[in-house]
Order: structure tokens, then sequence, then C-alpha cells
């Protein structure tokens, strides 16, 4: 069968830019996530009495939220374009996508639970 694609379409460089965009709201997050998580207390922190913050951070965390919650959405959208518009057996699988939606919502299972 005659390969009669020219290249890259509009969709799929759409697809391309969310991919990225996924990508790099996701690091966004990790650093979203280690200012809004609740302190450690180790003991050389208690012995000098230094405080430290129990909870979440109430500034960061609405922030993280939404951020997950956003970024599963696009994966989401991203990995569903792909599955209707990849038909081939060479056609990417956006295998990446699904590790980084597992990813999203075990984080979201961790701040829930």
């Amino acid at each position: 069968m005659k390969d009669r694609r020219q290249g890259p379409d509009w969709l799929t460089r759409l697809l391309q830019g969310l991919v990225l965009l996924c990508w790099g709201g996701f690091i966004v997050l990790l650093s979203l996530y280690h200012h809004a998580r609740p302190e450690r207390a180790y003991g050389f922190m208690i012995y000098g009495g230094a405080s430290v913050r129990a909870g979440w951070d109430p500034v960061f965390t609405p922030w993280l939220l939404h951020g997950l919650w956003g970024c599963c959405l696009l994966t989401l959208v991203a990995l569903f374009v792909g599955r209707k518009r990849h038909r081939r057996r060479e056609d990417a699988r956006h295998v990446h996508l699904a590790i980084l939606l597992l990813i999203l919502i075990a984080s979201l299972l961790f701040y829930y639970l």
C-alpha cells in the first residue's frame, strides 16, 4: 500500500503541542507539590524548636489540585485524539501519555487519600 501522507497536518501538530503542554505542566506541578506538601519534622528540627507545617499549604494547594485535574484532562484529550487519529500499525502509540496519566491519577489519589 502506498503511503500518501504528506507530513504532519494541523491536527497532528496540535496533538504534539498538547503532549508538550502536558509534560511541561507536569514539571511545573512537581515544583508546586514540593512547596505545597506538609513539611517533615526531623529530629534535629524538633530538638531545635523549629516550627514545622503539618498540613498542606493553603496558598499552593488549590493551584496544585487545579493543575493536576487540568493536566489529567489535557492528557485524556491527547490520548483520545491520538487513538481516533492514528490507525496504522506504524503510527505512534503514545505510551508515555498513558504513563503520565497514571502518575497524575496516583498523585490525585495521594492527595485525597
